[in-house]
């Protein structure tokens, strides 16, 4: 485990990507904030200026991925016609680089039981992980104009979720060889799906 330098700068951020590392390396059974203060080399109670108790660092690292994930969807549809195929692969694509460009996230995010997707339409989204829910209104605002039934819907979005989080799986695991460029690629890939 890289012992992490911290100099002054933002402690918070530094306890949360070092909780990140700590529990993707070593679970939640080992998981402390006596460990977590070691690996940014402070001391054992430099984390309560922050967080109670490792359940609240927990809910804080779960928080701070999903909001840079939504986030990043969202940018990457910003000024976008939102009634468009091409949108859903440009999302489909951000998906997918947000977890290249940060693989830890990936392995923490969805160890965690605390992750709810929904995929029925005549759920409003209530409790939903955020990026999912995205996910799931771009599709229905995009197909529905194309005359999909809700029912087609709901298979659209489950096997382009299927599609960008198994690409994003397959990229960001050890042991995966692949010569090409992920960036390069993924709307090729997703772009081939949608079509068939």
């Amino acid at each position: 485990m890289n012992e992490k330098k911290y100099h002054h700068g933002n402690l918070k951020q530094c306890l949360i990507e070092a909780g990140i590392e700590l529990l993707n390396g070593e679970g939640e059974t080992h998981f402390s904030l006596r460990k977590v203060a070691a690996i940014c080399a402070v001391s054992n109670a430099a984390p309560y200026s922050h967080f109670k108790n490792k359940e609240e660092l927990l809910e804080a690292m779960k928080n701070y991925v999903t909001e840079q994930f939504t986030e990043q969807l969202n940018n990457a549809i910003k000024g976008e016609n939102m009634e468009q195929p091409n949108t859903i692969i440009k999302m489909g694509k951000s998906y997918i680089m947000f977890f290249i460009n940060h693989p830890q996230y990936f392995q923490f995010l969805f160890s965690q039981p605390c992750i709810r997707v929904n995929l029925n339409m005549n759920d409003e989204g209530k409790g939903n992980f955020p990026p999912f829910e995205l996910l799931k209104e771009l599709h229905f605002r995009v197909l529905k104009k194309y005359g999909f039934s809700d029912e087609k819907i709901k298979d659209a979005i489950i096997s382009s979720w299927a599609t960008v989080h198994g690409l994003a799986a397959i990229a960001t695991m050890e042991g995966v060889i692949y010569d090409g460029i992920w960036e390069n690629k993924i709307e090729d890939i997703i772009s081939n799906k949608e079509e068939n």
